[in-house]
């Protein structure tokens, strides 16, 4: 197929789904405005399955790190020489606003055809290099007070050999930012389901002087039928197109904004509209991530980034 029949073909399939949202679609139907963002002094069982079975929007854990100063500085560091990952666009490759550091991310190892050296040196090294920080223990302690809130209990997550993943890896967006509303996303474009699920865990450990807190929608599809019918619009949701985002802002409502501090600790599902705000000023936020999968009340929980 040429490259014109391709583009013909992509506008015709694109024309088809909006004509689809435009007779059944309905955003507002989605929404879940009763959902709220619960506050916790410690990760607790029950906690953790209101957060699973999609009754809250957030769980934030205050001061999880108690001395964050320390550890933003060292992985602010290493994050100015850490390699920006780029993004694809209608423009081509681009850059993106955030940087990994401490490791390479198992989605860029898979890109690059190099798993072998992933599984064999950068987990390993990354794993040394966290623990040497000041303060360099909270990726561990998350996972022990996830292993020991969670019936299942929690660990990294391996792959078919038994090999360990990343639980999580050291994050900083430098200002100004790309998007100065912040970009709204989801990680994983899939229904929603309390029985299976993605979510992150975020350490906060330094934010700019303004912007740089949560967004979240409460929007919430859990079959293909709602999916379909309003296609045209989340869909956009992958996308890094200016055009899409300016078209998410004017089609969801005013989000919810979460105010967070350094030490906070907030784990929310990846299948949900989120954003970081933006700022124009050259502060950086720097952060440790790790996402959290769920396969269920009796199931472990497993750890990646």
């Amino acid at each position: 197929m040429s490259m014109a029949s391709r583009a013909v073909r992509q506008r015709a399939i694109a024309e088809m789904f909006r004509d689809v949202e435009r007779r059944w679609g309905n955003l507002d139907k989605l929404l879940r405005p009763d959902l709220r963002v619960e506050r916790s002094a410690a990760l607790s069982t029950q906690s953790l399955r209101r957060l699973f079975a999609l009754e809250t929007l957030a769980l934030v854990i205050p001061n999880f790190v108690q001395r964050p100063e320390p550890l933003a500085d060292a992985i602010q560091q290493a994050g100015e020489t850490a390699r920006n990952w780029s993004v694809t666009s209608a423009r081509g490759m681009e850059s993106s606003d955030v940087k990994a550091v401490g490791g390479t991310p198992y989605n860029m190892a898979v890109s690059m055809g190099d798993t072998e050296r992933y599984f064999a040196e950068d987990v390993p090294s990354a794993k040394k290099w966290v623990r040497s920080l000041p303060g360099g223990d909270a990726l561990d302690r998350l996972r022990c007070d996830l292993d020991d809130a969670w019936p299942g209990g929690c660990s990294s997550k391996k792959s078919d050999e038994g090999r360990a993943h990343h639980i999580g890896l050291g994050r900083v967006m430098a200002g100004p930012t790309q998007w100065s509303r912040g970009f709204v996303h989801v990680d994983e474009l899939a229904p929603m389901s309390p029985t299976k699920g993605h979510f992150s865990a975020n350490l906060y450990l330094k934010l700019p002087s303004e912007g740089g807190h949560l967004e979240l929608w409460p929007l919430q599809f859990e079959s293909r039928w709602e999916f379909y019918t309003n296609a045209h619009t989340l869909s956009k949701l992958v996308s890094i197109d200016e055009g899409a985002q300016r078209e998410l802002r004017a089609r969801l409502p005013p989000p919810i904004v979460l105010e967070v501090a350094p030490g906070d600790l907030v784990l929310l599902s990846v299948q949900r509209p989120h954003a970081v705000q933006g700022w124009s000023s050259s502060c950086s936020r720097a952060s440790l991530q790790s996402f959290v999968n769920f396969a269920g009340d009796d199931a472990a929980l497993t750890l990646e980034a």
